[in-house]
């Protein structure tokens, strides 16, 4: 048998249905932003333990003696040896300069250092000291291009003045530049500091004249640049 109801209880029925209904929703929407902020939490705790710490012997090794730097108080040097045939050099070179432009640290100074252990780098040190000396900086990723794309070496005086007599340099400018004191001093510096260095191969990269990397011991070109950054934060003072 059907039992009658007041209207009013009803009411008050419907009403108390609807409450608990709202305070359920209500429920579920906290517990739904709690478990979305613990989410968060989680990824900044597993992002923060995540950070890449380079590993002494795995991707660099100490330079001993630690060697002086020559950038301004602040700056952390970062010192690429490269020769303009090598190879893995040139693959480096686009990723150098972006990571040069965009990507570096902005307490980071970007050094470049001629490898010389023999007499074919040396001239190409010259080339680049070269290019320096006569503010043709803009030639150097032609450079790169006309030894490892064209095939020609730049391995004779002539070649290298009719390379930048070609470029709008003139013959007396280039002469001048290439067998000047200028020169001539940038690449015994350069000299002394691959001894002092220990250069042996290239690319090679020396981060605030402590920390010896490349791209073997880095694991890739990418990597390359995680241990660079990695590096140049070791070496930032904290505030």
């Amino acid at each position: 048998r059907r039992r009658l109801v007041p209207a009013g209880h009803a009411l008050n029925l419907a009403a108390r249905r609807r409450s608990e209904a709202t305070m359920n929703k209500q429920t579920r929407v906290s517990r739904i932003r709690q478990a979305f902020a613990a989410g968060v939490m989680m990824l900044a705790a597993g992002t923060a333990s995540a950070a890449f710490e380079p590993q002494q012997g795995v991707h660099y090794k100490l330079l001993t003696p630690a060697q002086p730097t020559n950038v301004a108080p602040g700056k952390v040097e970062v010192v690429e040896v490269f020769w303009y045939a090598c190879g893995h050099c040139y693959l480096l070179e686009p990723k150098l300069e972006a990571w040069s432009r965009k990507g570096k640290p902005v307490n980071a100074e970007l050094v470049r250092l001629p490898a010389t252990w023999n007499n074919m780098l040396k001239t190409h040190a010259r080339v680049f000291y070269t290019m320096e000396l006569l503010g043709k900086q803009n030639l150097n990723p032609e450079i790169w291009r006309e030894i490892n794309v064209k095939g020609n070496r730049l391995d004779t005086p002539a070649a290298i003045e009719t390379f930048f007599t070609s470029r709008g340099v003139s013959k007396a400018d280039f002469q001048k530049a290439f067998a000047g004191f200028a020169v001539d001093s940038k690449i015994m510096k350069a000299e002394d500091l691959n001894r002092r260095y220990k250069i042996s191969s290239t690319p090679t990269v020396i981060v605030n004249g402590k920390y010896v990397t490349d791209v073997s011991m880095a694991g890739s070109e990418d990597k390359l640049f995680e241990v660079i950054n990695a590096l140049v934060a070791r070496e930032t003072p904290s505030r």
